[in-house]
């Protein structure tokens, strides 16, 4: 399966990335952010809600995106978690 590498304090949309008639997520979108201080391989595409929970069990934050919310505030809040906990593991 194809990889995609999230650099260390990144974020990442994976609306292009998700297989929709597969995956039957609940949500339009999904925010993926790295606040470790390596790098992670992530699997894309995306074919199963499974895939998000072993993103966080890997330590990545994951901010789902429901109808009627806006993707530029998503991705403000995923970046701003990453500021928090690189923060902390200083």
């Amino acid at each position: 399966m194809p990889k995609i590498v999230i650099e260390a304090g990144t974020v990442i949309n994976m609306g292009g990335y998700v297989i929709e008639n597969m995956a039957n997520l609940p949500y339009i979108d999904v925010i993926i952010g790295n606040p470790l201080k390596e790098d992670i391989k992530i699997s894309a595409p995306m074919y199963r809600a499974k895939q998000l929970e072993d993103y966080q069990k890997q330590g990545l934050i994951v901010e789902p995106v429901n109808k009627g919310e806006m993707l530029k505030d998503k991705l403000e809040k995923v970046k701003s978690m990453i500021v928090s906990e690189r923060l902390k593991q200083m």
